[in-house]
């Protein structure tokens, strides 16, 4: 998969934190994560003909592989997970970015690939592993199967379309709550550990299904996995795009009801708002939200969900989504963002920075934010971030929105009113972590644990990690941890509280960035010199030999060389005081190195770009 980093900071941000995690640990990659089981190891069952038949009906895959996972502890390497695909040459390489990881059958691991465009999560409930591989090259989900399999499943985004929202224009353009009528997030007291015993504060969302789902799904523990995927889904949306975390969603439960599906996702988001069934479960569920699997292909496939509104109102709060389309097209986040009073790119409302952003590069679209409403034709944009749209967050390099399409704005501020409609059940005793969560500055930082719905005695521990999954014991046994950062790195902190023999556990996820010494050039990002003298690798990772390309609109001195892992120059592939404008393409051959990490610089007339290059045999 190919990896290119478009500015000199990032680079070296990431070469720096290589560094420093390969100088601290090693924890040794002992097997690959997807492991392909041959056709004739498939066990044959009456259920399996009945799994494969429900497969062949679905019509967002492309194909399908039974796989085996291997543990995520023993296949992840400093936070790096290689997922090997099935007939792809080269493994997608995920970086983790949040990571929850109670033992080895429950945790939730999301990374980041292709300069934060590509996002991974891996979720295993009870021992039951789900996962959505979201990248520019494509899509790919991994599901329970029977006898104790997976089942790898690639989605083709030129059948599966898009999320196919037909939320109607009246109810997007409205929108009766607006940016002055949300109150701010009360501000903790950072003295104040053991907070008063409150109801909780996320979101919650009841999942039901009907019949038709339930044909489609097969059984209520596949619907439970996608309800549980689709949740962790929207959350990735939360994380990546820096929201509050108060606006994560959780599961209230999961029902059947039955609901008489129609050939039109607006008619049946009306019935559902007006069906009291539907209402008597949301209270007795205590839920704030309410999504209804279908099984319904909505007006021949080309509609995949409808939501109610976007006012952010109680009564509104209800969204419809076919089954297949859930995870698979992203069509549950999309959705929920509604119900949050996001909008859809272009859709005036109030308030006016409540819209999806679509990236351009020369007047193409090359990404879409998760709000966007349209498809788009473009090849470059047939992936869709798990990103809401938010000014001050990049991905490849390029803003994720601007002042006026800031949807994450807009879920920051209405999450505590959806988080409110429904009475929460008797809160349990919970721990959470308070402290920054992006360091610019050397120093100390300290961390809180604060609690609360507890009885005393209460005694504290912490844990930290540099990949989110090993973690060692801190001798620091008070309620506030300090960790020192003196250089680029990604920290992972696990703090659990004891009161009276309960316990409660909070993670946070820290990433330290220091102003880099190493800066070589300040140019500012200029879209035409992107599509023109961007250095390209290929392929990403590598066994034998590396190609870079480069295009040059003038007459320029050039140098190319490559770096090891400690920062010195091992090779140089050219060094020229002036080389003729046209195109060129330079082979390293990386077989003659070890396995490892390795950065090609290109230094063009002044201008330096880096690209890291994974070599492995």
């Amino acid at each position: 998969m190919q990896k290119l980093l478009t500015s000199f900071d990032t680079t070296i941000f990431v070469f720096t934190l290589l560094l420093s995690i390969s100088a601290t640990r090693s924890h040794a990659q002992t097997g690959q994560f997807i492991q392909i089981v041959p056709s004739g190891n498939v066990p044959e069952s009456t259920e399996m003909n009945a799994y494969k038949l429900r497969l062949r009906k679905n019509p967002n895959l492309s194909q399908y592989h039974f796989i085996k996972l291997n543990p995520l502890a023993s296949s992840q390497k400093d936070g790096m997970l290689a997922l090997d695909i099935p007939g792809k040459q080269t493994p997608i390489i995920a970086e983790a970015s949040h990571v929850e990881y109670e033992s080895e059958t429950d945790y939730e691991w999301i990374g980041k690939t292709d300069e934060d465009r590509g996002t991974v999560i891996v979720l295993s409930k009870a021992g039951r592993i789900c996962a959505h591989i979201s990248t520019p090259e494509g899509v790919y989900e991994i599901f329970p199967a029977p006898g104790g399999i997976y089942c790898l499943q690639e989605i083709d985004m030129a059948t599966a379309g898009d999320v196919g929202c037909v939320t109607s224009d009246d109810m997007r353009s409205g929108g009766r709550l607006g940016a002055s009528d949300l109150q701010p997030e009360p501000k903790i007291d950072s003295n104040a550990k053991m907070q008063p015993c409150q109801p909780l504060v996320f979101p919650r969302v009841l999942v039901l299904y009907t019949p038709n789902a339930l044909v489609v799904a097969g059984n209520v523990q596949a619907i439970t996995d996608r309800a549980n995927l689709s949740i962790a889904q929207f959350n990735s949306c939360i994380y990546n795009s820096n929201i509050t975390s108060a606006a994560v969603i959780q599961l209230a439960g999961i029902s059947p009801i039955n609901f008489p599906e129609s050939s039109s996702a607006n008619v049946d988001v009306k019935k559902l708002v007006g069906n009291a069934f539907a209402k008597s479960l949301r209270d007795q569920f205590q839920a704030d939200l309410v999504v209804i699997f279908t099984g319904q292909g909505y007006s021949d496939g080309d509609t995949r969900g409808a939501s109610a509104s976007v006012s952010v109102t109680a009564d509104s709060m209800y969204s419809v989504v076919e089954y297949w389309c859930a995870t698979s097209v992203k069509t549950f986040a999309h959705e929920v963002g509604h119900l949050f009073g996001s909008r859809h790119d272009n859709i005036p409302g109030n308030p006016a920075h409540a819209q999806g952003y679509n990236i351009k590069t020369l007047g193409i679209t090359i990404d879409r934010t998760i709000m966007v409403g349209k498809s788009i034709s473009e090849t470059q944009a047939a992936n869709r971030l798990l990103n809401f749209s938010n000014p001050n967050i990049q991905v490849g390099g390029k803003a994720t929105g601007t002042n006026n399409e800031n949807n994450a704005l807009r879920v920051g501020q209405s999450c505590s009113i959806v988080g409110a409609f429904r009475p929460d059940p008797s809160p349990p005793f919970v721990a959470y972590l308070d402290g920054p969560t992006y360091v610019t500055t050397q120093g100390g930082k300290n961390y809180e644990l604060n609690y609360s719905c507890g009885s005393a005695p209460y005694s504290f521990s912490w844990q930290y990690s540099y990949d989110g999954v090993n973690y060692t014991l801190s001798n620091t046994t008070t309620d506030v941890f300090t960790w020192y950062f003196y250089q680029n790195q990604k920290i992972y902190l696990k703090g659990t509280v004891i009161a009276n023999g309960q316990s409660s556990t909070a993670y946070i996820s820290v990433t330290a960035q220091m102003p880099s010494p190493y800066k070589v050039t300040s140019s500012q990002n200029d879209p035409v010199h992107d599509q023109t003298a961007e250095m390209l690798v290929s392929p990403n990772p590598v066994e034998d030999q590396v190609k870079v390309s480069f295009f040059l609109p003038s007459d320029a001195p050039v140098k190319l060389d490559v770096l090891n892992f400690s920062g010195q120059v091992i090779s140089i592939l050219e060094d020229r005081p002036n080389i003729p404008k046209g195109r060129y393409s330079i082979t390293w051959n990386s077989g003659e190195v070890s396995p490892g990490t390795y950065l090609l610089r290109l230094n063009v007339n002044g201008d330096t770009q880096i690209r890291r290059v994974v070599v492995a045999k």
